[in-house]
């Protein structure tokens, strides 16, 4: 779509989109307050110019069929790992080699430190991968790798782990996507592993939460279905939502 289409699709939709008077809308309220302005609006260009409106930042997508208004000052980014180590690209490379059609995913501590006052010096690296495969990517990564360990308890971790250690575990089933990166988190999974997984709790300062969670919903587009329906299967969600209500300024759009 060219430059002048996609100023006239703003223009012409944003007027339709503030005269919505609510803080949360769906995709009907757009199509009836877009109907309002113009009766012969054809409803076959609606889809597409519905998902324009997204993929310009003039919505926000926080929950299933639930939207918000942007303004410059509110505008947020889709997550993306962006300085991934050179370790954990090496590693990346060399599962995918290994096990083309495996689904695993990969993640670091030092990922954390855009979200932290104080930063990780220490890096972990976890590999998360089907239960049936944790053995076979044990070998294989052994055989490259330094130091990698299987599930370790958190006393073993910290006697015989060091810088770049690998941590193999388990995928959890039905984890929300990283629709840009195919073996990274999502930004609702690293927030509710914070909580769900152990590993992260101990090594990491769970009083940090409060702080790292205000940034992240402000940096980063978060759908809050996503997030609170993997917290539930993690049976973590009452603990987030405590969290967010009594210890910071974020505003949840569902109950």
């Amino acid at each position: 779509m060219n430059k002048n289409l996609e100023k006239i699709i703003k223009v012409k939709y944003a007027s339709a989109i503030y005269n919505i008077t609510s803080d949360t809308f769906t995709r009907q309220d757009v199509l009836y307050s877009i109907q309002k302005m113009n009766p012969d609006y054809h409803i076959g260009s609606f889809n597409r110019h519905f998902s324009k409106l997204l993929s310009l930042g003039c919505i926000e997508n926080i929950a299933e069929n639930l939207y918000i208004k942007v303004t410059p000052d509110s505008l947020r980014k889709n997550y993306k790992n962006r300085a991934s180590s050179a370790e954990l690209i090496a590693i990346e490379s060399f599962l995918e080699s290994r096990f083309p059609l495996a689904e695993f995913l990969l993640f670091e501590i030092i990922m954390l430190n855009e979200f932290l006052n104080h930063q990780i010096a220490q890096n972990t690296i976890i590999v998360t991968v089907e239960k049936m495969l944790i053995d076979a990517f044990f070998e294989e990564l052994s055989l490259e790798f330094p130091s990698v360990m299987i599930a370790p308890r958190i006393e073993e971790l910290s006697r015989y782990g060091n810088n770049g250690t690998i941590i193999i575990d388990k995928l959890q089933a039905r984890y929300p996507k990283n629709s840009a990166q195919k073996h990274r988190y999502s930004i609702e999974k690293l927030l509710v592993d914070l909580f769900a997984e152990k590993l992260l709790k101990a090594l990491l300062n769970p009083g940090d939460y409060p702080a790292l969670f205000e940034i992240a919903f402000k940096k980063y587009i978060i759908n809050e279905t996503r997030l609170f329906n993997y917290a539930k299967s993690r049976r973590v969600d009452t603990e987030i939502k405590v969290m967010i209500k009594k210890e910071t300024n974020i505003k949840l759009f569902t109950r």
